[in-house]
């Protein structure tokens, strides 16, 4: 009889044991606070420690950001079993702002929402945080100020300064001047691209602003042979270039209409280029049409 006695003791106190583990840790609102205290401190592991899911470069960008919001506050909030919804209020830039959080319960504890928690960035165009680069498009950040560059800064000249708020979605259009050095690069990495289409062939290359008549005066084409008098001269912009005013000299071995073998040689004076520019981290990628 003892023994049945302590064994629904130790029954209960397993229940119980069990019971006190499933009940979240902490309140909503005090959740949401940690969570806007590490915002506050600049301190992502205590960010991370908050339970709330933190893509890799967010983390990152969020050590390059020059300003962190402060006097965090709870304004209001409810809670249903799985559920909780927190109006927080804090400072940044200079401004009061207020915020929802929608938290939710996860391993027994109140964990905010990615979507509430952080703010939703799109760039038009790549940008450096300081030691982060972010590629153009849409990226998550955590809730702070952050100036934004241009990237490849050696080439691209511009400049933002953005105000993330939590669960906020912007678009940034950082207004990227191209830097003089940018028109010398591309000018050398099309000259190359053009002495690689201006090797002997047997057909007009793709992709090399290459047009030769040789339909009218031969039944068929055996190689062409280039001359390059003057490349075409690039200009830029930080999506498309295009370039003019080549001189390219074209030299045709076939057969003529007769049977015959037959070489002649066309000039072109006005040859010209055109295609896309983009950027990655440190350089400059044409794609030539």
């Amino acid at each position: 009889m003892p023994r049945i006695v302590g064994g629904a003791i130790a029954v209960v106190l397993v229940a119980a044991a069990l019971a006190w583990f499933l009940i979240p840790r902490g309140s909503p609102e005090d959740e949401a606070l940690a969570y806007l205290q590490a915002l506050a401190d600049g301190d992502v592991t205590a960010a991370e420690a908050t339970g709330v899911d933190l893509p890799a470069t967010s983390a990152s960008a969020f050590a390059d950001a020059s300003d962190h919001l402060s006097g965090g506050a709870v304004e209001s909030s409810t809670a249903d079993d799985r559920t909780a919804v927190v109006v927080v209020s804090y400072e940044l830039a200079g401004a009061r702002h207020e915020s929802t959080l929608t938290l939710s319960q996860r391993d027994g504890r109140w964990v905010p929402e990615a979507a509430s928690a952080l703010g939703s960035v799109q760039f038009t165009v790549p940008v450096r945080l300081t030691d982060t680069v972010l590629p153009a498009g849409t990226t998550a950040l955590l809730p702070a100020v952050y100036d934004a560059s241009a990237t490849p800064v050696e080439f691209l000249d511009g400049s933002a300064t953005i105000e993330v708020l939590p669960g906020s979605t912007q678009q940034v259009d950082v207004d990227a001047a191209l830097r003089p050095e940018a028109v010398d690069i591309a000018q050398t990495q099309l000259d190359e691209h053009l002495a690689t289409c201006t090797q002997p062939t047997s057909e007009a290359p793709p992709s090399c602003g290459i047009t030769i008549p040789w339909a009218a005066d031969f039944s068929a084409m055996s190689e062409i042979r280039f001359r390059i008098e003057k490349m075409p001269v690039i200009s830029l912009t930080p999506s498309a270039f295009q370039a003019d005013d080549g001189v390219l000299v074209a030299t045709v071995d076939g057969t003529a209409f007769d049977g015959s073998k037959k070489t002649l040689t066309y000039r072109s004076t006005n040859w010209s280029v055109r295609g896309d520019v983009a950027f990655t981290d440190d350089d400059i990628v044409l794609n030539v049409w």
